[in-house]
């Protein structure tokens, strides 16, 4: 059954049982298909290609009033600005950053990534809209990891934290973000044009009371948007949890600052909705400015080889080995 089909059918399934939820549902879908139908043409957003760094670090899901919240704290964050991401998710982002029109640039550039729609966009070859839908006229210009020099996926790695019980329901899926500027810094020894590192936080789960103080995790820290959704909490219980995630991961950029050099950029591939709309969380094809205006912070790093992450895998050999893998036909 096409995707066509499949839209067709869920919505008159849901006109015949006067299901007003199937309903919307699907009319979002309709909607969703044209919004990217149009934006794979014509992205609304700045991508941040466009823009001076060496290193670019990417925060999930950061809203630019929680940096600006957070900023004293944090001396390094200087003058704080704003961009309006090209995405409202991060698959969104993903797949209107990586594009063809950036082809030589990629080719220069490293990709440290904890989000796995790095991996579906460029390794799999999945584009959105992954539901059902009625028109299918997007015209993506998306590249493959192949076009990188170098791309990592994070959440591959064996062991998410180094000394934390995983007493995290999802602990398997969480990424530590002290692990990630690791692998950021062994990138950026290297010699790479640009390099991008992608953390999962401030995104939930909320992991700051389980990485620092080894705590088990609670329901509301795990699956915080659900209980927003539900009424069996609001901003004044959910926030609080989300800048302590946010404080989690500047606390591990800064340590990146000091173990790599160039001039670094700081933003995020979305925000997040609080309590607008009654709605918790982030969605496809939303162009509300708490999702799409995201912060913009230029900064400059200095390797002064305060931190020496063990080099597993050096990014140049495993490429080199990618290339080989390719050559011979098993990639």
């Amino acid at each position: 059954m096409t995707h066509r089909n499949e839209w067709l059918r869920g919505f008159t399934d849901g006109v015949r049982s006067l299901d007003s939820g199937e309903i919307a549902k699907f009319v979002f879908y309709a909607y969703d298909d044209l919004f990217l139908s149009l934006t794979s043409r014509h992205p609304f957003g700045t991508n941040v290609f466009e823009k001076e760094w060496d290193v670019l670090v990417v925060l999930d899901a950061c809203r630019t009033d929680a940096l600006h919240e957070v900023a004293p704290e944090y001396p390094f964050l200087g003058d704080l600005g704003s961009i309006w991401s090209v995405g409202s998710t991060s698959h969104e982002w993903y797949v209107k950053t990586f594009v063809e029109e950036y082809r030589e640039i990629l080719a220069e550039t490293a990709l440290i990534s904890s989000n796995p729609f790095a991996e579906h966009t460029l390794v799999n070859g999945e584009y959105p809209p992954r539901h059902p839908r009625p028109f299918d006229l997007t015209a993506w210009r998306t590249v493959s990891d192949g076009d990188l020099a170098y791309f990592e996926q994070t959440r591959r790695h064996d062991r998410p934290f180094a000394d934390v019980t995983d007493l995290a329901p999802h602990s398997t899926a969480v990424q530590d973000p002290s692990y990630v500027t690791d692998r950021a810094i062994v990138a950026g020894r290297e010699e790479f044009g640009k390099v991008v590192v992608h953390y999962f936080q401030p995104h939930r789960p909320f992991i700051h009371n389980l990485v620092t103080n080894n705590a088990r995790m609670t329901v509301l820290e795990d699956e915080p948007y659900e209980a927003g959704r539900s009424g069996n909490a609001d901003i004044t219980d959910i926030w609080p949890l989300y800048l302590d995630n946010l404080r989690l991961v500047l606390d591990s950029v800064g340590e990146l600052l000091e173990n790599i050099d160039g001039t670094v950029a700081l933003t995020a591939d979305h925000g997040e909705l609080f309590g607008e709309f009654h709605q918790y969380g982030h969605f496809q094809s939303i162009p509300h400015p708490k999702l799409k205006k995201v912060p913009w912070v230029e900064m400059s790093g200095t390797d002064t080889k305060t931190r020496q992450p063990e080099r597993a895998f050096s990014p140049i050999e495993k490429h080199g080995l990618n290339e080989r893998l390719t050559d011979l036909g098993y990639r």
